[in-house]
């Protein structure tokens, strides 16, 4: 996998202006890795600067006021349970609006449901992935699509390979 990135040269016409290499991910948590691959601040968005908006950026769950989040997110096999202390810190690290408590990840349906005020696309790249929701939960396969509109939310990948989730975050406003 690669991230291209394609902007004007010096002399206004479009071109690629870096290529990277998405084989290796930094680790999110456990048995997740994720990173950005571009983030906007504003809508409309600025086109007149083709720098990477990632570079220096701490991982943050949810985009800037205003803004989005392209991310790739790689789910390594594993049906078991993280503790609700790892949890716990891994959104603190992430500075996640909504850090849930490890009182209601002990009750929650799995330990990777979470909330966020954001409006997210996210797409299958490869693999299998459990999308779990308060009520129906949904196996999820390459190719499928998913419009994640605010809300509880969690992931479950039950194997036997890695699952391969793309998505875009958009700000939102919370009803409550």
């Amino acid at each position: 996998m690669r991230r291209l990135i394609v902007g004007n040269d010096r002399d206004g016409r479009s071109d690629v202006l870096t290529i990277d290499d998405l084989s290796t991910l930094p680790q999110l948590g456990f048995n997740v890795f994720a990173r950005d691959l571009w983030i906007t601040r504003e809508t409309p968005v600025d086109l007149s600067s083709s720098l990477d908006p990632t570079i220096g950026v701490p991982m943050r769950h949810e985009p800037p006021d205003g803004g989005t989040i392209f991310r790739i997110v790689r789910m390594r096999p594993n049906a078991e349970r993280q503790s609700a202390a790892d949890v716990e810190a891994m959104h603190h690290a992430i500075q996640s609006v909504h850090v849930p408590s490890q009182e209601q990840l002990a009750t929650a349906k799995h330990s990777s449901m979470h909330k966020t005020d954001t409006l997210n696309y996210f797409m299958v790249a490869s693999g299998r992935v459990w999308m779990l929701t308060e009520g129906q939960d949904v196996l999820l396969e390459a190719g499928d699509v998913v419009v994640q509109n605010g809300g509880m939310h969690g992931w479950r990948n039950d194997g036997p390979n890695d699952c391969v989730l793309v998505g875009v975050l958009v700000d939102g406003r919370s009803p409550t």
